[in-house]
């Protein structure tokens, strides 16, 4: 039995001294890459990502990065109470909602839904980016006169979109552009950058 403790404490020696003598050498090479300046490369070396490709045959969101902020901004007036003629937080008609929420990201919008309409660039419906306004004809569903605004809060790969409007029904709520009421009165959407 002692030739046996003996004969393991040997092995595990021999073992000790074969493992030191192979780490020593890796040991002085990572000092001397260190003294040489290898190791403060391997620090500030980053890997090369490949670009993010866009979903479907959308293009990359190029929207400016306060976009985010506006929506969250917005986001919080959701349930706020509709108020004809209402620009401020005590209640909100469509374009008094959109020119408040835009304001405070300094971007003035005029009064009306129909003269928001004039502003900013042309967007196809295909080329939607989350802050695009969006505008609709009113009750009675004309596609000629404008007569209420949304903001797009995101959009699909197939072009229909979500947006934040105050309704005259349930004041701020986010809706889809696939509900029958607002698909029939789409008239298009403008960019205010």
């Amino acid at each position: 039995m002692n030739f046996l403790r003996v004969t393991f404490a040997a092995i595990v020696m021999l073992i000790g001294v074969i493992c030191a003598d192979a780490v020593t050498p890796l040991r002085q090479s990572l000092d001397r890459s260190h003294i040489n300046g290898d190791i403060a490369s391997i620090n500030t070396w980053k890997p090369e990502l490949p670009e993010i490709q866009p979903i479907g045959n959308m293009p990359a969101n190029d929207a400016p990065e306060y976009i985010e902020d506006m929506l969250s901004f917005a986001n919080k007036y959701i349930g706020l109470r509709y108020r004809r003629g209402g620009k401020t937080p005590k209640g909100f008609d469509c374009s008094g909602f959109t020119g408040y929420v835009f304001r405070q990201f300094g971007m003035d919008l005029k009064a009306s839904s129909s003269a928001q309409y004039t502003q900013g660039d042309k967007v196809e419906t295909g080329d939607l980016q989350p802050g695009d306004l969006v505008f609709f004809g009113g009750r009675a569903a004309s596609k000629t006169r404008v007569g209420h605004v949304g903001m797009v809060t995101d959009v699909n790969p197939d072009g229909t979109f979500r947006f934040i409007h105050s309704s005259t029904s349930q004041g701020v709520i986010v809706s889809k552009s696939t509900e029958p009421y607002y698909s029939r009165r789409y008239i298009g959407a403008r960019r205010i950058r």
